[in-house]
């Protein structure tokens, strides 16, 4: 389960949701459209770079917003990650606003990448004034370091016993005799957007990753011991349909087997 620390509360949800939310941040209380600051997210694709989803971003504005001109583009870090900072400027309403925005890719807990984009918009020219203050919040950003309980280690390619895969857009738990037929039955692409969630036998999360550096890239499934990552067990009320075996047809039947595997 992943948590999430909001400014009033935390809440737990299990990692198929994913997180969509919008930072909204204004300087001045009576005077909301001075200076702004909103952090948004967005789902990536495996092989994106902080450079193709800039273009992207151009490429959308450049077709969408009205009078959109692009001023700079420029690589830049934050908290030693590459990331991307756009400036540019567009008119709203008859209105001429600029924005700063610096973009930077973050792999996902559940799988899969998201995009981030920390933008500072004000109307009229970006003075000097709000660069500083928009730099000095960039400059402010430390992203959170996974913590591993043990080290990842890959899933043995002949390995037998029951796996699971869950479809986040179909909602399907499947359950595999083997992890080779796991493989058979998943798009590769698909798992490597994030688009599914993988168990071993006692409903411990597993992620899927590369196993070498070069090309062709293999990959496989890994376990992932960080300790925020659903179980099966918290995932189960939200499938809608059942896959396999006879005797992992339904939620009473996969939550019995589980219980006998922790038994053991």
């Amino acid at each position: 389960m992943a948590t999430y620390t909001l400014q009033e509360a935390s809440i737990q949800l299990p990692d198929i949701f994913k997180d969509r939310t919008m930072n909204l941040f204004t300087l001045s209380e009576n005077n909301a459209s001075e200076f702004t600051f909103v952090v948004s997210r967005a789902s990536a694709v495996h092989d994106d770079t902080v450079q193709k989803v800039a273009a992207r971003i151009i490429d959308e504005m450049s077709v969408t917003v009205p009078a959109f001109v692009n001023v700079t583009s420029q690589l830049i870090e934050i908290d030693n990650l590459p990331a991307v900072e756009l400036f540019y400027h567009f008119e709203n309403d008859g209105i001429e606003i600029w924005q700063k925005q610096s973009i930077v890719l973050l792999d996902d807990e559940a799988g899969g990448k998201k995009i981030v984009c920390y933008i500072g918009t004000c109307p009229g020219r970006f003075s000097d004034y709000y660069a500083k203050q928009y730099q000095e919040i960039i400059g402010s950003i430390k992203f959170n370091s996974l913590k591993y309980d043990d080290e990842p280690v890959p899933v043995a390619p002949d390995s037998s016993g029951i796996f699971f895969s869950f479809d986040n857009d179909t909602k399907v738990l499947t359950a595999h005799e083997t992890v080779t037929l796991l493989y058979q039955n998943v798009d590769l692409k698909r798992a490597l957007n994030g688009s599914y969630l993988f168990f071993d036998s006692a409903g411990s999360p597993l992620r899927i990753a590369a196993l070498n550096n070069e090309e062709p890239l293999r990959y496989a499934l890994w376990t992932a011991p960080h300790r925020k990552n659903s179980s099966l067990r918290d995932i189960l009320g939200m499938a809608k349909a059942f896959q396999g075996p006879a005797d992992l047809a339904s939620e009473q039947q996969i939550l019995a087997f589980l219980q006998r595997h922790r038994d053991v």
